[in-house]
């Protein structure tokens, strides 16, 4: 199991001529299905910042360090990205306030959504940690608000 966060910053890399193409700036996915449909790569340039979506489909494998791509397609790429979801409010089906979502799991081929890491504040992160609720919890989700049974699993 991975983080998004953990996928944010690194290089993409062209498979074929070794070249760096930029950076992930953002992870793509469809919270209906929660599979991961692509990134948002930030292109090296000096002058302008520019972005272009890779669909999951092009890229190759998401190691440790970079990511890499054998060749981009103009494919339309669609979901929410990771930073959009970040701060989502997540509340139990009792409607009690569990926390924010500050991460989300992926599994270790970065092709679909295991859940959520959540925060209930700084203070309940050093006294109890984060806590982690699973897909199979969720009842609803939406971009700014989950709701989950019962309460989450560590």
């Amino acid at each position: 199991m991975r983080r998004m966060r953990d996928l944010i910053r690194i290089p993409v890399i062209d498979q074929n001529t070794e070249q760096r193409l930029g950076w992930v700036k953002d992870i793509l996915f469809d919270e209906k299905n929660n599979t991961i449909t692509g990134i948002i790569m930030e292109k090296d340039s000096f002058l302008k910042s520019q972005q272009e979506k890779i669909a999951r489909e092009d890229i190759i494998s998401f190691d440790k360090d970079s990511i890499a791509v054998e060749k981009l397609t103009e494919k339309n790429v669609g979901g929410i990205a990771w930073s959009e979801k970040i701060g989502a409010e997540v509340y139990s089906g009792e409607g009690e306030i569990k926390g924010t979502v500050v991460d989300i799991f992926v599994d270790n081929l970065v092709h679909n959504v295991l859940g959520y890491e959540i925060s209930d504040g700084i203070f309940s992160d050093l006294v109890k940690g984060r806590e982690a609720v699973l897909k199979e919890n969720i009842l609803a989700a939406s971009q700014d608000v989950i709701v989950i049974e019962g309460g989450s699993t560590s």
